[in-house]
């Protein structure tokens, strides 16, 4: 972040704290921050401090109007010329903002991932690659984190065992299909990790065209919020599943992770990078995971499933029916 923008965050840190929405700084007026010249802050500020009642003068001048009136005002003045002076460190001093807070990343980036995530009424599709211990899970539970939050009925639907995060475990394509269907009203998150080796288009290929394409197209209409996979590189993920990815990362190290628009099915990185660069020092996810949990994955879906004419719950009771295609 640059010294103008950190400038810029922190004066408008002090106007939300001097409009009451930041707890400690109740001693500036809530015309801080608000005007650009010296001259007319002290202008409104002289006049914001003069309430007091002329029946009561002698006492409450003393005890009641002088303290509520001058050091406001004094503060307030001090505050402002902090700002016009560029001197953000003394402003942050006011209302006690922190190094962290100062991050631009701490208060911009949540809402430009979950901005992200939202592609309009179709799911997002994340798909996470990069270096071998680089913590492609990590950022991914913190994407699941940050969805949960946006999304009090967010239901998690994942292959890994091992994670706080997992509401509904599956581990094939057969599983995914019910789970999706038996909780089609609800938002819902699918994680599956290990992808490299499950869409590895090398020794899946057919299954991922004729079972994962599929489903996949009919996400938007089961509920499914966000999709995420978790590679290990472009190189030997299944073109399709590259194809409809609409916020991929890629993470080089673990304090940093690098998101795009979309994925070229024939390209083994992401393109047309968001967000104005590498995203840096990402925290640890709050929610425990086994990193050696090995994600479980079969394809097993009927054949020709969705080419019959039934409607979700006639799906369902399909899929029932019939149970996991054989090996």
């Amino acid at each position: 972040m640059t010294d103008t923008d950190e400038h810029l965050l922190t004066a408008a840190k002090l106007r939300e704290a001097a409009r009451g929405r930041i707890e400690g700084a109740d001693h500036l007026l809530d015309v801080t921050g608000m005007v650009a010249d010296e001259q007319d802050m002290s202008s409104l500020a002289f006049m914001s401090g003069i309430e007091f009642d002329a029946d009561d003068v002698p006492l409450s001048f003393q005890q009641s109007a002088l303290g509520s009136a001058v050091v406001p005002t004094l503060a307030s003045e001090e505050a402002a010329r902090r700002i016009f002076d560029g001197d953000s460190h003394a402003v942050a001093n006011y209302i006690g903002v922190t190094e962290q807070d100062l991050d631009a990343s701490a208060l911009r980036l949540p809402m430009q991932l979950l901005d992200a995530m939202d592609n309009h009424d179709a799911p997002a599709f994340v798909l996470a690659a990069g270096n071998p211990n680089t913590g492609k899970t990590n950022t991914m539970s913190l994407l699941v984190e940050l969805r949960r939050l946006d999304r009090d009925d967010l239901l998690v639907v994942s292959n890994v065992r091992e994670w706080d995060e997992t509401d509904e475990l599956v581990t094939s394509a057969h599983d995914l299909a019910v789970t999706l269907l038996e909780h089609r009203e609800t938002p819902k998150f699918v994680v599956i990790d290990e992808a490299s080796t499950h869409f590895d288009a090398r020794t899946n290929s057919r299954e991922v065209a004729t079972q994962w394409t599929p489903l996949a197209k009919r996400f938007a209409k089961i509920g499914v919020d966000v999709c995420g996979l978790i590679a290990h590189t472009g190189k030997d993920v299944h073109p399709e599943a590259k194809a409809l990815a609409t916020l991929p990362f890629y993470k080089v190290d673990q304090k940093t992770a690098d998101f795009y628009s979309y994925w070229p099915r024939d390209e083994d990185f992401p393109v047309d990078q968001r967000f104005g660069g590498s995203l840096e020092n990402l925290e640890p996810t709050a929610a425990w995971y086994d990193p050696d949990d090995a994600a479980p994955w079969s394809w097993d879906l009927q054949p020709e499933l969705f080419s019959d004419d039934l409607d979700w719950p006639d799906l369902l009771d399909e899929l029932r029916r019939q149970g996991p295609a054989e090996d």
